[in-house]
């Protein structure tokens, strides 16, 4: 899709002047004499984080010791595991290269990291006595990020985790002597039915305690999963459902506590920092990118040229969440009205789309020149068509035929087959992702934009979105090359890369080549008839 992009800048300008003009109103008007920064307001206090070992988690925490150098303990909850001593666990979490700048610049910073053996998926969170009561004497911010993020989870076990996990994490700021802000991530689908989605709470068809209580009931359980469809409504999977169910436990929460809830849109690796293209994982959009690149997939409707999607860098959605958590602790106001719980889209459409076409220009151009895999199977290139026959017919040829082929082969050299099972995978991320691909959502991000106007001054360096120095296609080719360096931990060698897609270019086209002259050959007889 051809779109305007200098009328998408032209909207990101107009409202980096307007939050430059208000932080220079506010500065005018003494607001910021009396006003920390979010260093300052870290200072010396502890934190409680759950879900640090995830993707988003694991960059929350790494920039909060980077940044707020006299922060006191973090406090990460985390499941315990048989053989494991939690030590190594919090080692296995930084000992990546994400918190390279952490030890050059702050090398006694990791020292703070402290794990707390618990389990969202438990009544009381599986916490100790003593754990309880030490962290509800100590944590003054709390960033509730644990959840199954997983998109075909049975009902069940989404509602146990993602909504009664946040109900017991309430219950344990409930008792939190020292507690400012509560941050809780969300996903800016909870409510993929509205137009535009606002900074709000929606209501949900059904009630938090009863899901909770379905959910928790042995002998009804089973039956939720069952008739699980019947109860998502609108929701396209279990995961939004659940956080939706979660949004409305914050909701009540907020009246005695400092609630404030985010919203991220689809989470994708880092633009700047600390590394650009930082991704750690291939779930959802990344499994894709790598599968192109490797020459595995070949045909997809995900990225038909008229596809928006609102792809939002990691650092950017913690930049925003750390804001959110200094802007509740200091009683910002951020329109909120009513006494109603805040919440903040963080969504960047509107100002910085990427199009289907975008993604195309990527995967068939710098992606493929710029981090091309040494190990790819076939030449790297993508196909698309909005219409599911010719999708069809492209997977039969491009996928079946070419997997199953390639598991026959490896079935005769008596080794263990493996791509048809991949390009099943496939099939259910592109069903995944679909919902949240194939149209365009807006997004109202008003107060995702009120951090910026009334963040400190002194934070401008370190919490600015910065989305104008933001570049799709380059973007891109760095999402690429991070998920081979960083996801897989395998060697990046471009110029080797670069030999070997070539090879595999030739390769295909004499085998094709070849193909068309068999094909020729034998059909040479039957030529007179047309």
């Amino acid at each position: 899709m051809d779109i305007d992009m200098d009328k998408y800048h032209a909207e990101l300008y107009r409202r980096q002047r307007r939050v430059k003009q208000g932080r220079e109103a506010r500065r005018d008007a003494g607001v910021y004499d009396a006003l920390p920064s979010v260093p300052a307001l870290f200072r010396h206090k502890d934190v409680l984080i759950t879900g640090a070992s995830g993707f988003l988690g694991r960059v929350l925490v790494e920039k909060l010791l980077r940044c707020c150098p006299d922060l006191g303990t973090v406090y990460m909850l985390l499941r315990p595991k048989k053989g494991v001593a939690p030590a190594d666990r919090v080692n296995a979490i930084v000992d990546v290269p994400l918190f390279e700048q952490v030890r050059r610049e702050h090398p006694a910073a990791l020292g703070k990291l402290v794990p707390v053996a618990g389990d969202c998926s438990e009544l009381g969170l599986g916490l100790s006595a003593e754990d309880r009561g030490l962290l509800q004497r100590r944590v003054a911010f709390v960033f509730h990020g644990a959840a199954s993020v997983r998109f075909d989870d049975p009902l069940q076990k989404a509602v146990l985790l993602n909504t009664r996990g946040s109900r017991e994490l309430v219950e344990l700021c409930r008792g939190m002597e020292r507690l400012e802000a509560l941050v809780h991530v969300s996903t800016a689908y909870t409510n993929s039915n509205q137009w535009p989605i606002e900074e709000r709470l929606y209501p949900t068809e059904l009630d938090w305690r009863d899901a909770i209580h379905i959910a928790s009931n042995p002998s009804i359980a089973g039956v939720l999963d069952k008739l699980g469809h019947k109860f998502l409504g609108f929701h396209p999977n279990t995961y939004t459902f659940s956080k939706a169910l979660s949004e409305q436990v914050m909701g009540e929460a907020a009246a005695s506590l400092p609630v404030i809830i985010v919203r991220p849109a689809i989470v994708v690796g880092a633009v700047n920092e600390p590394l650009a293209g930082w991704l750690d994982n291939v779930n959802s959009p990344a499994a894709m990118w790598m599968a192109v690149n490797k020459g595995v997939l070949r045909a997809c409707e995900l990225y038909h040229p008229d596809s928006l999607q609102d792809y939002v860098p990691v650092d950017l959605v913690t930049k925003a969440t750390i804001l959110a958590a200094w802007a509740r602790a200091t009683e910002q106001d951020l329109d909120t009205g009513d006494g109603a719980v805040p919440v903040v889209n963080v969504a960047i459409t509107d100002v910085h789309p990427v199009t289907g076409k975008m993604m195309l220009d990527i995967f068939r151009g710098s992606g493929r020149q710029d981090a091309p895999y040494s190990n790819a199977i076939r030449y790297p290139c993508l196909f698309t068509y909005r219409i599911p026959f010719v999708i069809q017919i492209y997977n039969f040829f491009y996928h079946l035929l070419f997997g199953a082929t390639v598991d026959l082969v490896l079935r005769l050299a008596n080794q263990k087959p493996m791509l048809m099972k991949v390009y099943r995978r496939i099939e259910l991320t592109t069903r995944a992702l679909s919902p949240f691909t194939r149209r365009h959502f807006k997004f109202d991000t008003h107060k995702f934009w009120k951090l910026q106007l009334v963040m400190h001054p002194d934070d401008e360096v370190r919490f600015d979105y910065g989305i104008d120095k933001f570049h799709p296609v380059v973007d891109g080719a760095n999402q690429v090359e991070g998920i081979l360096r960083y996801a897989l931990g395998e060697e990046f060698d471009r110029e080797k890369g670069l030999r070997h897609i070539n090879r595999l270019f030739w390769l295909e086209a004499a085998f094709y080549g070849l193909l068309v002259a068999v094909l020729l050959y034998y059909f040479q007889p039957f030529s007179h008839l047309w």
